[in-house]
């Protein structure tokens, strides 16, 4: 019996880089709602959130970290292999946009970094507000390369299972 009968290794490629990138959104919002927690609680919760909080988004953060690296790393890969088969048809050019877009995110490392630095750092005494600081670095790459390699990915996969 043939594998093609039951499963079709085309058209998971084709959907592949739009389910790893859904992964990344999600990983993103994850990170929104736990990490938005602690800048809403109380004022007088305060003295505890900056005890807490650099233990805890140390933890997050390196739990993370390689998620974020295979998630994205699939979904560039993933993007790349697709752009390269479909040359010259007209999904190749999304497939490409989406694995560009997918890497962009890692272009805000360098800002991210310097809030993970003073997220982790238990002497920092900004807490909330280092955090709202991350949070904000995080929306801007979200807007700006996560959600578009998403969106990319989304049309490429629709336009190449129409042909399929």
């Amino acid at each position: 019996m043939a594998l093609g009968q039951f499963f079709d290794p085309l058209t998971l490629l084709r959907v592949a880089p739009l389910v790893t990138s859904t992964a990344s959104l999600v990983v993103a919002g994850d990170s929104h709602l736990f990490l938005s927690s602690f800048i809403s609680l109380a004022p007088q919760q305060r003295q505890q959130v900056n005890q807490l909080a650099p233990r805890y988004f140390e933890a997050f953060f390196w739990r993370g970290l390689p998620v974020i690296f295979v998630s994205y790393g699939l979904s560039i890969a993933l993007g790349a292999a697709n752009a390269y088969s479909l040359r010259p048809s007209h999904p190749w050019a999304w497939y490409a946009g989406g694995s560009v877009l997918a890497l962009a995110h890692f272009a805000f490392v360098p800002k991210i970094a310097v809030k993970v630095r003073d997220a982790i750092d238990p002497n920092y005494d900004e807490g909330a507000k280092t955090y709202q600081g991350w949070l904000d670095v995080h929306y801007v790459r979200m807007a700006l390369a996560d959600i578009p390699a998403w969106t990319c990915f989304l049309i490429a996969t629709l336009k190449s299972l129409k042909s399929i």
